[in-house]
This record gives structure tokens, sequence and C-alpha cells, in this order.
């Protein structure tokens, strides 16, 4: 992260002792941890806001592509259950009559002969 070695760190040291003076250097140094703890804290609840915000959209976006599988399986359960039937009623060679077929000929009287 930082590249300082030792030799860089003991020249802030005996800088921060010249400008400072030797009796504040307790206080600043608590005042510098202070405010890396704040830093510490701002960058961990962003990037917590973050996830969050990720998780949401990631779950609204899982929630509609759920819905819309479900809504093709069903959709296509529906197909193969339709195609099915009529495979079996070809098979079977007996086609019976769809919802509104035949009901006009219910109205014949079959028992009647032709002379």
């Amino acid at each position: 992260m930082l590249d300082i070695g030792w030799s860089e760190l003991l020249l802030v040291i005996v800088v921060a002792i010249l400008v400072i003076g030797p009796q504040d250097i307790p206080k600043a140094m608590l005042a510098l941890g202070r405010l890396v703890r704040r830093f510490q804290y701002v960058k961990f609840a962003l990037s917590q806001q973050f996830e969050d915000l990720m998780k949401d959209a990631d779950l609204a976006e899982l929630r509609r592509l759920n819905e819309e599988a479900a809504a093709e399986h069903q959709h296509h359960d529906l197909d193969e259950a339709g195609a099915d039937e009529e495979e079996h009623e070809q098979e079977s060679g007996q086609a019976q009559p769809q919802e509104g077929e035949g009901e006009a000929d219910d109205d014949i009287d079959h028992t009647a002969t032709r002379h």
C-alpha cells in the first residue's frame, strides 16, 4: 500500500518531533489514530451499503428471472400435455370431439330409420 521503509519512517518521526515538539507528540498521535479509525469506519460503512445495494439488485433480478422461468416452464408443460394428448388420440384412432364439436349431432335422432 504505502511503500515506506524504515529510513523514511525514522525521517518522519524526526520531522514530527522537530515540528510538533516532544510534549505534543502523544496528542498528535491520538488525533491521528482517531482520524485513521474514522476513515476505516467510513470505508466499512460505504462498502456495507454498496454490498447491500448489490444484494438487493441481485435478488430483484433473480426473482424476475425465476418468475420468467416458472412462467416459461408452465407454458412449456401445457404445450407438451396438449401434444401428448393429440398424439395419443391419433395413435388410438379415436379422435374425441373438442369442446363445441359434435353438439349439432346430438340434436339428430339416430333411432330413425330410412325407408
